[in-house]
């Protein structure tokens, strides 16, 4: 089966939040400074509301608009400029870091013709610093508002493979989680393989390397 399309994940396969990234604790307490009361479970669950709801519905652009989805669906009334400030705090601190193999592991498939894009839950924003050197070296990325449907529906896939119109089993994928980024796109005729950064129990099911210039070997 010839490959026609290297599909990279992104979060934790090309690139990690920084360890100094803000915590749903940290957003509560700030709230609350300005007498907002709230708690970190919910503001995590609407986070992961507007990930899953609203992203595959339109772009989100930056961490303002996304905190305002986020906060409304709580239905919290917090000001605008208490809103600017936290996403101020995201953007200085919320930057993704590539991991050292990801561009060496791109610039590989590019040497042998091969389209390389990204399949993320992620909104391109939330790259930070990293989108500058990542976005130029990608032929597309595939969030939910691309797609219109979040990373983990079965139409996520089926969404992608349509739009770069080659069959199924010319994708070849690699992530580090063993559902979305492997089961599922199987089950989407992609060819998946999983990267297990952590050396985790091993998989017995697919095809598994320990970095990405690993698998760029195998092109």
């Amino acid at each position: 089966m010839k490959t026609e399309v290297i599909a990279f994940d992104v979060h934790n396969t090309l690139a990690r939040f920084a360890p100094e990234r803000v915590s749903s604790i940290e957003v509560q307490d700030l709230l609350a400074r300005f007498g907002v009361e709230t708690s970190y479970q919910s503001l995590e669950a609407a986070r992961q509301y507007v990930f899953f709801f609203d992203t595959p519905k339109r772009e989100i652009h930056g961490y303002v608009d996304f905190l305002a989805l986020q906060f409304d669906h709580m239905g919290l009334r917090v000001n605008l400029d208490v809103i600017e400030s936290i996403a101020a705090m995201y953007d200085r601190r919320d930057s993704m870091v590539l991991f050292d193999d990801a561009l060496t592991a791109i610039e590989m498939a590019k040497a042998k013709d091969l389209r390389v894009v990204a399949f993320t839950t992620l909104p391109k924003f939330m790259l930070g610093r990293a989108a500058d050197e990542l976005l130029p070296k990608l032929d597309a990325y595939f969030d939910a508002s691309a797609t219109g449907y979040a990373k983990g529906d079965p139409r996520f896939y089926a969404s992608i493979t349509q739009s770069l119109a080659v069959p199924p089993h010319a994708i070849r994928c690699i992530g580090d989680n063993l559902t979305g980024d492997c089961l599922l796109p199987q089950r989407a005729g992609w060819q998946p393989t999983w990267l297990n950064r952590r050396d985790a129990q091993p998989s017995n099911t697919f095809p598994t390397v320990h970095s990405l210039t690993d698998f760029a070997a195998t092109f």
